[in-house]
């Protein structure tokens, strides 16, 4: 349980150092995984937010995907 927390601050915190170093896609993917873990944490006990949950994890996937193609090609 302190672990998940945990995760979701780490992060959160390096959400923020890579927004501050100008990498703002890696910034997005990272807030987005915080964000998700969140909601997922908070869909125990209203069951919507799991759908919210999924998309954020989609933002992550999706911001994953793009970092890779741009620095293979």
């Amino acid at each position: 349980m302190v672990t998940r927390i945990i995760v979701i601050l780490l992060a959160f915190i390096a959400a923020i150092y890579r927004a501050s170093q100008g990498a703002l896609i890696e910034a997005a993917g990272l807030a987005a995984l915080g964000g998700g873990l969140l909601l997922l944490r908070a869909a125990r006990q209203r069951t919507s937010f799991r759908n919210a949950a999924v998309a954020c994890f989609l933002v992550t996937a999706g911001s994953i995907i793009v970092v890779i193609i741009r620095d293979y090609l």
